[in-house]
């Protein structure tokens, strides 16, 4: 592992959940006052004491980078996976699918542009154990249309510009079902730009996302795992989610149905099969 990697994104990572913290604060505050029968300090209590939190570093390959890999799989295969639409390759540069997120809040970073002409993606031989050296930042990407866009209520697509050590948050599906549709989904894309060299510099994109979610806490036993990685890689989380509805210790996220969480991930990874 990269020396110092750990502590510090563990460290970004919970500055991250405890700011998303205060911002579910304010929208209880807002649902509470909004929704009949909405229950005081719910979405804080679950962005508090979720236990299934995921975190992603997200870097985007320059173009010249991602041509070589999509070339090691099929078209078909990247298609499927609806990461990327693929009638030729400025979409494949451009990024421009839209999708939404799952959980309750995405917390986001502010996008850091990489010349990575200027620094390969290696150690140096004289590198200490506690840390690399920093690396040098650009401070702004050289295209200006590189970024993250969202697509606002009424279908107005507007690109977003997190300052520098500032963070973002963006509602998801889920917080959509927990308040009837007074928040919601915010559907996003993001467009890497273009990759190819600009006054010699070979730009990549990197980020942090932290989706917040309600917690599914039943242990899977390993008897289960074992027999569920025999039939496809979505059996165990969907054996989780049936086993969390048995015995009643999922969220309620849609009061009107009645449906839980497990429930609803049910829905979404079944989207994806």
């Amino acid at each position: 592992m990269l020396p110092g990697f750990q502590h510090c994104f563990q460290e970004l990572c919970n500055l991250i959940i405890d700011t998303a913290a205060l911002v579910a604060r304010a929208c209880d505050r807002y649902a509470l006052a909004k929704i009949e029968g909405y229950e005081p300090g719910y979405l804080e209590r679950v962005v508090r004491m979720s236990r299934t939190t995921k975190a992603r570093l997200l870097h985007y390959f320059r173009k010249s980078q991602l041509i070589k890999l999509i070339s090691r799989w099929a078209m078909d295969t990247w298609t499927k996976m609806r990461q990327i639409s693929i009638p030729g390759v400025q979409l494949i540069d451009e990024m421009k699918d839209e999708t939404i997120d799952h959980g309750c809040l995405t917390g986001l970073t502010s996008a850091v542009y990489i010349d990575e002409r200027a620094n390969a993606p290696t150690l140096p031989s004289k590198c200490s154990s506690k840390s690399p050296p920093p690396l040098s930042v650009l401070p702004e990407a050289p295209d200006p249309n590189s970024g993250l866009y969202i697509r606002s209520r009424t279908g107005a697509i507007t690109m977003v510009k997190i300052p520098t050590s500032c963070l973002a948050f963006q509602t998801g599906e889920t917080l959509e079902l927990i308040t009837g549709g007074k928040f919601q989904a915010v559907p996003h894309f993001v467009r890497a730009g273009r990759g190819a060299s600009v006054d010699g510099v070979q730009v990549a994109r990197n980020t942090l996302a932290v989706f917040t979610q309600p917690g599914i806490y039943f242990p899977l036993p390993s008897s289960i795992r074992s027999l569920s990685r025999v039939s496809s890689p979505l059996s165990e989380i969907c054996i989780v989610f049936a086993l969390t509805e048995a015995i009643g210790l999922d969220e309620i996220v849609d009061r009107t149905t009645g449906k839980t969480y497990a429930q609803f991930s049910r829905e979404v990874a079944e989207r994806f099969k």
